[in-house]
């Protein structure tokens, strides 16, 4: 199997891993079975763009996120983590959220 399709598979992983979510959950959220997902994460398998779009959608990130290693590597976890919570928001929430994060900011920026 070639290095893109590995790479690919393990960065799915990461990312589901990060989510917090099951093989099973993810599956069913990007409409996959549970064991052809595995072997993409394995590398054992091709996906389509068709499927990487499936993923991306599912995970709530945008396909180059999963195909980029340059992203992994200059994104902290925890920041990854952040946009997650940020993004997964309806927008309603997403304002309320960026008004509280700029405001514990400036807060921590003034006890400095």
């Amino acid at each position: 199997m070639s290095d893109i399709y590995t790479f690919i598979g393990h960065r799915v992983r990461e990312e589901r891993l990060s989510r917090g979510l099951s093989i099973e959950r993810l599956a069913e959220l990007a409409e996959l079975t549970p064991s052809f997902l595995g072997s993409i994460e394995r590398g054992e398998r091709k996906l389509s763009v068709l499927s990487l779009d499936k993923l991306s959608k599912a995970l709530k990130t945008q396909p180059t996120v999963l195909m980029n290693a340059q992203d992994k590597k200059t994104t902290p976890a925890w920041e990854r983590k952040i946009l997650f919570l940020i993004q997964s928001q309806p927008d309603k929430i997403k304002e309320s959220m960026f008004k509280a994060l700029d405001c514990l900011a400036k807060s921590l920026q003034a006890s400095k």
